[in-house]
């Protein structure tokens, strides 16, 4: 654990906050799949799941924008998320190896060389369920480079999961990080809408199913085609 007093000589402590999906790697359709399936086993329909588009939503919003079209409450979906994501992470383990998962570039080499820093905490934010981005990551073995996350489980929106990043931070390294040694990388609009609500450095990443420009036009703090230039990137974290 690391502790503040200890602290004092070193660089200061930034937290470093991977999203999952078009960022760190491509599950090939896996993840929605899975989701339409255990939607369909949960509810008897799908809704407009097919039709909506995933990108930096989390998996609850998902749920309610597919299912309030048939006139399922928020509380009707809350009372049966135990169920789905029972079939959800059960149809994800079964077939994730199926659809050759893909790593970015760049990705492991940033993983290893941040990881191994004591002044950077690695963590996760994303829209997925804790236990649906575990899947996903263990299929390349990437889970033992990060320590904690805010999930789609935490939080109905991505807006809301920075402060739950914080408050985890605070309970298991006893750190308080300001929002503004925070860096949110990610490759869709609301990522950077998410870190600019908080007041977080945005870096958003075109690798993902969004247009570049659109990306772009969200004026990141920082914008990269992909993360393969890793001096490039870790430049980044001296600023």
């Amino acid at each position: 654990m690391l502790h503040p007093q200890n602290n004092k000589r070193r660089k200061k402590i930034k937290a470093v906050l991977f999203d999952i999906d078009g960022t760190i790697l491509n599950c090939n359709r896996a993840g929605s799949s899975a989701l339409i399936k255990a939607t369909v086993d949960t509810f008897e329909t799908v809704g407009k799941m097919e039709a909506i588009d995933f990108q930096g939503k989390t998996d609850k919003s998902i749920l309610i924008e597919s299912l309030s079209i048939m006139g399922f409450s928020d509380k009707d979906i809350e009372e049966k998320s135990h169920i789905l994501k029972e079939k959800y992470f059960h149809y994800l383990e079964k077939s994730i190896n199926k659809y050759e998962v893909t790593v970015y570039p760049g990705i492991k080499d940033i993983l290893i060389k941040l990881s191994a820093r004591e002044d950077i905490l690695l963590g996760l934010l994303t829209g997925n369920f804790t236990e649906s981005a575990r899947i996903k990551l263990n299929s390349h073995d990437l889970n033992r480079f990060f320590k904690f996350g805010a999930f789609g489980d935490d939080a109905p929106i991505r807006d809301l999961l920075p402060e739950v990043a914080k408050k985890r931070i605070a309970e298991l390294y006893d750190l308080v990080i300001d929002f503004k040694d925070t860096i949110i990388i990610g490759d869709t609009i609301y990522d950077v809408r998410c870190a600019k609500y908080a007041g977080a450095v945005s870096v958003a990443v075109g690798t993902g199913w969004g247009d570049s420009e659109k990306l772009k036009n969200e004026n990141p703090d920082y914008y990269f085609d992909d993360l393969s230039n890793i001096d490039e990137f870790m430049k980044i974290l001296e600023d």
